[in-house]
């Protein structure tokens, strides 16, 4: 049975005594597992970034005292890079000699020349994405842009195309999770 997990901000949780809380309507209510969505140096401003309005004060504390685990450990942003995201299907394959449960969404590996080629032949269509950025950085969506976006998008992908993927535009709600 799947039980639904609460997302929260750094700004709904506290670290009490290198103890983790979420804030509820209910009070504080003890939080043992994180998987985030923060780059490494946004996660903790007391141990990192003192300027991150992002993270958690004190959250660094608390993993090291063994008191929550970090489901994507620090250091493991390898496995949230986009690229690699587009090789996950293969790796399933692969490694576990199965068919994948849920599909990705398409992603097109600009280093590889039939990737590149369908970018380019569609980058009015897709959302390209730089695989070294997060947060939105860099990200041009094809169906938004301006011609001018859209030939500055296609100069950096030529220039450099291993820095890049696409995907088609999705909606949301039909996003495989």
């Amino acid at each position: 049975m799947i039980t639904a997990r609460p997302l929260v901000e750094g700004r709904d949780l506290v670290v009490e005594d290198d103890v983790v809380f979420m804030k509820t309507t209910g009070g504080l209510r003890r939080v043992d597992v994180i998987y985030r969505r923060v780059d490494d140096v946004f996660l903790d401003p007391e141990q990192f970034n003192p300027e991150s309005m992002l993270g958690a004060r004190g959250l660094f504390r608390a993993y090291r005292a063994g008191n929550v685990s970090l489901a994507n450990a620090i250091g493991t942003g390898v496995a949230d890079d986009k690229a690699v995201y587009a090789y996950m299907p293969r790796i399933v394959r692969y490694y576990l000699d199965e068919e994948p449960i849920l599909q990705n969404v398409d992603t097109h590996l600009c280093r590889e020349p039939d990737g590149l080629a369908y970018t380019l032949e569609h980058l009015h269509e897709l959302v390209v994405k730089p695989v070294g950025e997060s947060g939105g950085y860099g990200v041009v969506v094809g169906p938004r842009a301006s011609k001018g976006e859209l030939e500055e998008c296609r100069r950096r992908v030529q220039e450099n195309p291993a820095n890049y993927i696409s995907q088609p535009m999705i909606d949301l709600s039909v996003c495989p999770t």
